[in-house]
């Protein structure tokens, strides 16, 4: 079931299917909070719709926050910071035995 502010639809141009697969709406109230929501507001994170998602962009209004206290942050005193870009990627495979080859991946 597709979420009511992913929006997912095909246009036709010229002879060349081009695809919009997601953009947001403006309604918030609308939107899925992950399990580390709370936490975010709590460490002041700046909360943004992102496909369909309240996610925090950045958290400039904690005391540690903004671009670039944290950028020198996780490049200070063997600290790292970790962000997933897993949801960015979109992969197609082809071929008759691809689901086979994916569940053994």
């Amino acid at each position: 079931m597709m979420n009511s502010t992913l929006l997912v639809r095909r246009t036709i141009t010229s002879s060349t299917t081009r695809r919009a697969f997601a953009s947001t709406t403006n309604d918030n109230s609308s939107l899925i909070k992950t399990s580390l929501y709370n936490l975010h507001k709590d460490l002041g994170g700046d909360m943004v719709p992102f496909a369909g998602y309240s996610l925090p962009v950045l958290y400039k209004n904690s005391p540690n926050g903004g671009v670039m206290k944290e950028h020198l942050w996780c490049r200070s005193d063997n600290k790292s910071s970790l962000f997933d870009v897993s949801h960015m990627g979109q992969i197609r495979w082809h071929g008759k035995d691809r689901v086979e080859f994916l569940e053994r991946v």
